[in-house]
């Protein structure tokens, strides 16, 4: 197609491991508990994979294990999934020095500090400002929301019939418990009591941003009865 003697071309968008799976999760309608539940793999494994935590995972050969049977449940291709996984991996650990490396020529010279030289750097310095401010911004904005949880903790037991969830987000995110919302405060700050049934309890809380980018933690509690008095 063309418009003015200009060809116009779409735009392919390319997507990380991590992007991909998560995408596909969403588009079967799932958690990632439903996921573990389904293809046995642990929950924060899978987790792992979407966030890109590769440091979390076991060795290349579980992970591998992981990769495929998560791909095929997503219905992904498994081939495809373990390719990327590959490439991802091998550039965070290809990362050398001398890609930086720039050859320089050191000249002396007179430098003389005018007024002219002064405007120059001050409008240098206000135009860097305001380009860092803005790759922040669509960082920020790009970016899977930051998600603290001060409690419940990892595989807590209780007696109580309700616990407290309660931790930290980034302000303006949705904020959910088990699927149920959940008011998050300015400072991004939220807490809210739930309702537990003896025995395990799942507590999954997912922020999602204005992008619709997720992060979840999950937990799992155990409620005991309260053992009678003698």
């Amino acid at each position: 197609m063309t418009a003015a003697g200009f060809n116009l071309h779409k735009i392919r968008t390319v997507h990380t491991l991590g992007e991909k799976l998560r995408r596909a999760r969403k588009r079967k309608g799932v958690d990632l508990i439903e996921a573990e539940l389904s293809t046995k793999v642990r929950a924060k494994y899978l987790e792992a994979l979407e966030n890109e935590d590769f440091d979390l995972l076991p060795n290349d050969i579980y992970t591998k294990g992981f990769l495929a049977t998560y791909a095929e449940y997503l219905g992904l291709e498994p081939e495809k999934i373990a390719g990327l996984w590959q490439q991802q991996k091998l550039g965070k650990n290809s990362f050398h020095q001398d890609e930086f490396r720039t050859d320089s020529i050191i000249k002396e010279r007179t430098f003389v500090i005018t007024p002219k030289v002064i405007a120059i750097f001050a409008g240098a310095v206000f135009c860097l400002s305001a380009v860092v401010y803005i790759i922040l911004q669509v960082v920020s904005f790009a970016s899977v929301p930051k998600l603290a949880i001060d409690s419940p903790s990892k595989d807590m037991v209780v007696e109580s019939d309700q616990i407290l969830v309660a931790g930290k987000t980034d302000a303006g995110v949705n904020l959910a418990v088990n699927k149920q919302p959940i008011t998050v405060n300015f400072d991004g700050r939220f807490q809210q009591q739930i309702a537990l049934q003896t025995g395990l309890n799942t507590i999954i809380i997912t922020a999602t941003n204005k992008a619709n980018k997720e992060e979840s933690k999950v937990f799992v509690v155990e409620r005991k009865t309260k053992t009678a008095e003698k």
